[in-house]
């Protein structure tokens, strides 16, 4: 099997396989071979950095990791991916890119003292007097504490966005408030719902917001967002004590951003509208006549995408699918035809892709 070590153009790497020392990873990616014994091979690959972070703030630390080959094919380890080794498979070779782990240097990244971010009130307990709702923000982190009217602290939580939001609602109607905690860690919206009546606190990704509609009401809000389109998808939130929360969809809201004025816009535009599940958002940047169901399906399930060259009138694109998440990928090359259709959202529209 051929494998590449891909740089990081960051630290770069002296890279070794099975303690065979291969060479350097610096700006060109680092080529070798691994032959596949009758029960399957293991290579073990070391990475060490060749330069240290110029800010001084955090050291990169050498690190090894065994990948494991079966059959021609990457098993996939049992263990959850830390992120550090991720592998890609592109046509016949495999592309082996690391990203280091780090510790602070010392006093570099020390926490400042918690600043006030929020403050909210609300009759928590049902005992007739106002509880509080406080955030707090340091350099690196958001602090959360809900304390009832006699100081007792009735929630504590720290997340790893300074920037933490907080909702006082009944959203589940049972005639006390629950807080919604709203933050994002490596781009991906959380949210946490702490419900008082039985002190439960549960967790969800995707939803960014409430949506507040008169008499203390409010519906969950799941907002997605592309360089040309918006789409927000509300839901009716319900949970009983003792019972799994239920989300009910109301209904769709969505607008265009931009217009998509160029070839590679109007891919862009409609991969980026399949990757955040807009479907009939995608539909518009799709032309007259064509085969609309047949149009959309072929990128198929990707999580990424990069738009290439405009070669022979065709838009060229590259969309990542994994096959095992966080660790293993594959990449797809994909060929667009367009035809200029002029409307409100793009000057072109997408005929064929595949």
């Amino acid at each position: 099997m051929e494998f590449l070590v891909m740089p990081d153009h960051l630290f770069g790497a002296s890279v070794r396989v099975n303690g065979q020392w291969l060479g350097l990873v610096e700006e060109t990616p680092l080529p070798f071979q691994m032959k596949e014994g009758s029960s399957g091979t293991r290579m073990l690959i070391e990475c060490t950095p060749l330069q240290t972070d110029l800010t001084g703030d955090v050291y990169p630390l050498p690190f090894a990791r065994v990948v494991q080959i079966q059959n021609g094919r990457i098993v996939v380890p049992d263990t959850e991916p830390d992120g550090w080794l991720h592998i890609r498979k592109s046509g016949r070779t495999h592309q082996i890119f690391f990203r280091y782990p780090k510790v602070d240097a010392l006093g570099a990244c020390t926490e400042t003292l918690p600043l006030p971010l929020q403050l909210e009130t609300a009759d928590f307990d049902h005992d007739g007097r106002l509880d509080t709702v406080q955030t707090y923000f340091t350099n690196q982190c958001g602090h959360l504490r809900v304390t009832s009217a006699t100081g007792a602290i009735l929630l504590q939580e720290v997340y790893p966005d300074n920037g933490l939001r907080v909702e006082v609602v009944d959203i589940n109607r049972d005639g006390r408030p629950e807080v919604l905690v709203f933050w994002e860690e490596h781009d991906v919206p959380h949210m946490h719902i702490w419900e008082a009546a039985d002190n439960a606190l549960t967790g969800f990704h995707g939803y960014t917001g409430i949506r507040r509609i008169g008499r203390g009401d409010a519906w969950i809000e799941q907002k997605a967002t592309t360089p040309f389109r918006e789409v927000i998808r509300l839901h009716r939130y319900t949970r009983k004590p003792g019972e799994s929360p239920v989300f009910e969809f109301v209904r769709a809201e969505e607008r265009t951003l931009q217009r998509a004025d160029t070839p590679q816009e109007t891919v862009e535009a409609f991969l980026s509208s399949l990757q955040i599940g807009d479907a009939a958002g995608a539909k518009l940047y799709v032309g007259k006549g064509a085969n609309q169901a047949a149009v959309t399906a072929a990128p198929g399930t990707f999580y990424s995408y990069e738009i290439g060259a405009v070669k022979g009138g065709k838009v060229q694109a590259v969309v990542y699918e994994w096959l095992a998440e966080g660790y293993y990928d594959t990449e797809r090359p994909l060929s667009f035809e367009l035809v200029q259709q002029p409307d409100a959202v793009s000057e072109w529209k997408v005929t064929r892709a595949g």
